[in-house]
């Protein structure tokens, strides 16, 4: 085979050997197959070449997808391209071996009655049969013969019992007869082609053809658009076309014309709906709705979202698979060839069926509990939004929030605020006041953890508008304690600073001696006059928001019982929330109060917080817990152990593309902390920004102590108030 011949090695060595095989003893016959694009005839051209050059006759003949196309059409071309191709005294023995019966087949001679073409299903058809076998093995004798028969998927019936026949003799004589066709086209249940093609592929060797890997897909881009493409542009060819040489080359060249990859070549896209239009309606209406679903799909989701009973739909996806169209990924799990199948079928649908069928997911989530255990929560966001007003505001917005929720605890940041974008833009839909306040507000916090201040702060500025817009005292004083004594700085907000927003929303809450009070105060008088409001109005959201913001604004030493007392109500409010990250955060703020309170109830909430990590498996969580066990094992003196957490905490906040920015530089402080401990005063530390002084303050004053002057303790006690007072 020629170099230009990508991804077919072995095929073409099976090829190869039948044709030397033909050369020097005896023929066969061989089958190959695949779905359409995938390069049938391209292998078979060129296993063909290589037969001229070996010096066999090469006949070929190709079926028509026609209704109109005559019996035994592609047996037509074979004869005629006989007396084209073959020498003068070849075609003479030929005809004599037919005894006049290609002049039959050709319609040159008057056949019996039954014994012309068309005839084939006719007993007398033997003898038209026998005929054009003769004809062929007699040539064979002098040299070898290669039969090509090009789309038998659209063959008549006596063009393959023809076929049938002459393969009987091609065992025993220098004749190899080579066929393509659509095999799953032609297995599908109630095709009439089916049971005739089973005694074929009983006899023949079969070659299937597949897709192309990745390397192979970006060898023929590069042929194709004259250049390399990048990684990702082959990965999602790859995942489009599934491999598939047609599409992939269609696709290339869209690709070299400037176009997008994501367009669907006009040729591609008429392939594929050929494809489709063969499926029973049934079929085709089932696979509409897993195209809405996604590339993959659970056959238990499909069903529920159909509206079917699994049976049922088992069946109808058993005829998909037939057909070549889905895969099994077991488990339950079903997935589309390509994407360009799920595309067209997806494209086919309009915007109202589309709307509808995402509503249906939905539905389906709400009452069938074995979809729920299926799907996750952006995937059912990502339904929920697609459809529209089908499904309440109100609703699209929670599966949002929790979808974002899930995001960061996966550090899937992106994502998380691509969902919270689509959540402020649905909230303005929900007539409930100040909805959009708050899911605003979550946005302006992720983008301010993500290092976007600059649109943290557009976000922050929108929500002060709309909370005085709709002059609700509750939700100012939310806004107010959000923007409050957050780590990361903002750029300034048009409307005032943040202390200036907590005397504003302090005092229309009724508060007292409001300009006289500093933020601090003014920060813990609305924590506990905002959680009051939530008590009073059953509402758990609020409340936990409340009780996190008394939390943070009393922060300080001093504060370890009212802090404990906090948290553990936060805790059974989480719980009750079915708020893990929630929960987590909550437990590890109890364990850090009872160790300032010198409780040893501390060590078993320690270890009750690292197992809700373990079970929870969720990357954000992991981080927490790592950092955590580096300071209790750092502070018990296992320090090998301690830098392992830290080298692990650290491992997980690389995956956090915003996140990290901000907890790396802690777990470099964390490291400096673990050799401080040791006594490892030559370590050069990386201190974080805000107390780089401080730090190299404590690493000098802990080396000089270190020193000392043989005196044993004494020599530390010159130094003993400025060391506690730096590490304080």
């Amino acid at each position: 085979m020629t170099p230009a011949l990508i991804g077919r090695e072995h095929p073409a060595r099976v090829l190869r050997t039948e044709i030397t095989r033909t050369a020097e003893s005896h023929g066969g016959l061989l089958l190959v197959t695949g779905e359409p694009g995938i390069g049938k005839t391209t292998l078979v051209t060129e296993a063909a070449q290589e037969a001229r050059e070996l010096g066999a006759l090469v006949l070929t003949g190709a079926c028509w997808d026609s209704g109109s196309a005559p019996g035994y059409w592609p047996w037509v071309q074979i004869v005629r391209a006989l007396r084209r191709w073959a020498t003068p005294e070849e075609v003479a023995r030929a005809e004599e071996a037919a005894g006049g019966g290609l002049g039959v087949l050709l319609g040159e001679v008057r056949a019996r009655a039954g014994a012309g073409p068309g005839a084939g299903d006719d007993p007398d058809a033997f003898a038209l049969h026998d005929a054009v076998t003769s004809a062929l093995v007699a040539v064979s004798q002098e040299r070898p013969v290669l039969l090509v028969l090009d789309d038998l998927h659209w063959a008549d019936p006596a063009t393959l019992k023809l076929l049938e026949f002459a393969a009987g003799h091609a065992w025993f004589e220098r004749l190899v007869l080579v066929g393509t066709y659509r095999d799953a086209e032609v297995e599908t249940a109630g095709h009439p082609l089916r049971e005739l093609m089973l005694p074929l592929v009983a006899k023949a060797t079969t070659v299937t053809l597949t897709g192309f890997d990745r390397a192979e897909t970006r060898a023929l881009m590069t042929r194709t658009a004259g250049r390399e493409p990048s990684d990702e542009l082959v990965a999602e060819v790859h995942r489009r076309t599934g491999g598939n040489p047609f599409f992939v080359e269609q696709t290339a060249r869209l690709w070299a014309s400037g176009a997008s990859v994501d367009t669907i070549a006009p040729g591609v896209r008429e392939m594929v709906r050929r494809r489709l239009d063969l499926l029973p309606d049934a079929v085709s209406a089932l696979l509409s709705t897993g195209a809405v679903l996604g590339r993959e799909f659970h056959r238990q989701v499909l069903a529920a979202v159909a509206g079917a009973p699994a049976a049922h739909v088992d069946r109808l996806l058993d005829q998909a698979v037939t057909a070549r169209l889905v895969t099994s990924h077991g488990g339950g799990r079903f997935g589309f060839v390509h994407d360009l199948v799920r595309e067209t079928l997806h494209d086919a649908l309009d915007e109202g069926e589309l709307k509808q069928r995402h509503a249906a997911f939905v539905r389906a989530w709400e009452r069938v509990p074995a979809v729920a255990a299926q799907v996750l929560p952006g995937e059912l966001a990502q339904h929920a939004y697609a459809a529209g007003d089908a499904v309440p505001a109100q609703t699209v917005v929670r599966l949002l929030r929790e979808a974002a929720q899930d995001a960061g605890s996966r550090l899937a940041t992106e994502e998380g605020l691509g969902h919270l974008r689509r959540a402020v833009e649905r909230a303005a839909q929900v007539p409930e006041p100040g909805l959009q306040v708050i899911t605003r507000l979550a946005l302006a916090d992720s983008l301010r953890h993500g290092a976007a201040p600059h649109e943290a702060r557009r976000e922050f500025e929108a929500a002060v508008d709309e909370a005085r817009a709709l002059g609700s005292a509750e939700l100012m004083a939310r806004v107010a304690l959000s923007l409050h004594g957050h780590f990361h700085p903002l750029p300034p907000l048009r409307q005032g600073t943040s202390e200036e927003l907590l005397r504003e929303a302090h005092s229309a809450l009724g508060g007292r001696r409001s300009a006289e009070l500093t933020a601090e105060e003014l920060a813990q008088e609305l924590s506990i006059r905002t959680a009051v409001l939530a008590r009073r109005h059953g509402d758990d959201d609020a409340l936990g928001f409340s009780l996190w913001a008394r939390h943070h604004a009393i922060w300080g030493p001093g504060t370890a019982a009212e802090r404990v007392a906090l948290v553990e109500e936060l805790t059974a409010l989480t719980r009750r929330m079915g708020d893990v990250e929630g929960e987590h955060f909550a437990r590890a703020l109890t364990w850090v109060g009872l160790v300032e309170l010198a409780d040893p109830r501390y060590l078993s909430e320690f270890q009750t917080y690292v197992s809700m990590a373990e079970q929870a498996d969720l990357p954000r969580l992991d981080i927490g817990a790592a950092v955590d066990q580096a300071i209790i094992t750092a502070l018990a003196g296992r320090f090998a152990e301690s830098e392992a957490h830290t080298t692990e905490a650290a491992g997980l906040a690389e995956r956090d593309r915003h996140g990290g920015d901000y907890m790396l530089p802690l777990l470099d402080h964390h490291r400096w902390a673990l050799a401080m401990l040791q006594g490892r005063h030559d370590v050069a530390p990386k201190p974080l920004p805000w107390i780089e002084r401080i730090v190299a303050g404590i690493t000098a004053v802990e080396q000089v102590a270190g020193e000392g002057d043989g005196r044993g303790a004494e020599s530390d006690q010159g130094f003993l108030p400025l060391r506690l007072r730096l590490q304080a």
